[in-house]
């Protein structure tokens, strides 16, 4: 069984791969709140190619959109109106189920689910259809059976109440089993270059006053995938540690990252930030009050930086294949009854969110 995690929707990696060549699976990250937080979507959706975020959805919306490399695949004209039309269908899936959890036990419900495929030798499906309520795991659906099962009693009421539809489990057979895998495939076929997608941070590098005698330096990366980021600081040139650091997903494919450390005050513009990414060239150093952007070419093997005032520009390493695993179940758990706790994005300090006059823009 898979354990749940708690980790800001940070993607875990599966360790097991098919074939000679491993390829990445396709999966759907579906979460619906019964009581949603004013202003924030009572259901939500983000599709994945093995690491990477391709798709986003939700209530307020309800539309689904291309995320990071895959808004420049070359699809057919009609693949994203089918998006739409099935995640609307999942969306009124978990809303009706919702409703009869709260009308039959009360309380505040977090219904998940992680759906999707990946491809055996033969091209046939390895289906994944997994459903966690309140971040934990309480039942799957087997597309050989057609039915949903699970020990806990909340697992009856949400499987009784589909299987009385029986295109329910009809429909989720055949995108379990069909659908999945042909998307899988065409994907692979279209923009299997997007997988080598490497999308630099910008950087920066700001301090602020701390505990008596103290000043606390935050250096933060913007909009840069993938998520895997090395930082550390540097006094007069010499390494200082990498202090506290976090990482969290933006919800448009690209991720963000923060690293705190507590210095004398005074004695703030003697440090420097280094960070180390697989999209840059080689390590970057910004100063204090210094910002670098990062302004990325279209095409898939080349990309540029501009360090921000000097207007300097240099020609990135040719990106490589970055081979990747799959996405484990996301459940999670909210603190209080606060859904957005759930939410992508937003988690940033305020200390590092990239806004000011001296800040430039995030760019993908």
């Amino acid at each position: 069984m898979l354990q749940p995690w708690v980790l800001s929707l940070l993607v875990v990696l599966l360790p097991q791969t098919w074939g000679a060549e491993p390829r990445p699976p396709l999966m759907y990250h579906l979460t619906a709140v019964s009581d949603p937080s004013p202003g924030l979507p009572s259901f939500w959706a983000t599709g994945w190619l093995g690491p990477q975020q391709y798709l986003t959805y939700s209530s307020l919306r309800q539309e689904a959109d291309p995320c990071g490399a895959w808004v420049w695949e070359d699809q057919v004209s009609w693949y994203w109106e089918k998006e739409t039309t099935d995640l609307r269908s999942k969306e009124k899936l978990f809303s009706e189920a919702l409703k009869t959890l709260k009308m039959q036990m009360n309380g505040t419900f977090t219904l998940q689910g992680l759906l999707g495929c990946e491809l055996a030798p033969d091209n046939s499906s390895l289906p994944t259809a997994l459903f966690a309520l309140n971040g934990e795991e309480f039942m799957e659906f087997n597309p050989t059976t057609g039915n949903w099962s699970g020990e806990w009693p909340e697992t009856g009421i949400v499987g009784n109440l589909w299987m009385k539809q029986p295109e329910v489990a009809r429909q989720e057979q055949e995108f379990l089993l069909t659908s999945c895998p042909e998307r899988l495939l065409g994907h692979l076929e279209r923009g299997s270059h997007n997988l080598e997608w490497k999308e630099p941070p910008s950087m920066r590098l700001k301090a602020r006053p701390g505990n008596s005698g103290s000043s606390v330096l935050t250096c933060a990366a913007f909009s840069f995938f993938p998520p895997e980021l090395k930082f550390r600081f540097l006094r007069n040139g010499l390494a200082s540690g990498s202090g506290n650091c976090s990482t969290g997903p933006n919800g448009d494919g690209s991720f963000h990252a923060w690293s705190l450390l507590e210095v004398k005050r005074g004695d703030e513009h003697h440090y420097q930030c280094q960070v180390e990414h697989e999209g840059l060239p080689q390590p970057l150093i910004v100063d204090l009050g210094f910002i670098i952007q990062i302004v990325c070419a279209c095409g898939r093997d080349r990309s540029w930086f501009i360090a921000g005032g000097g207007g300097h520009r240099r020609r990135c390493a040719s990106v490589e294949q970055n081979e990747k695993r799959a996405p484990r179940a996301p459940w999670l758990s909210l603190s209080g009854d606060d859904s957005g706790d759930l939410l992508p994005g937003g988690n940033l300090p305020p200390e590092a969110e990239p806004q000011g006059a001296n800040a430039f823009p995030a760019t993908s």
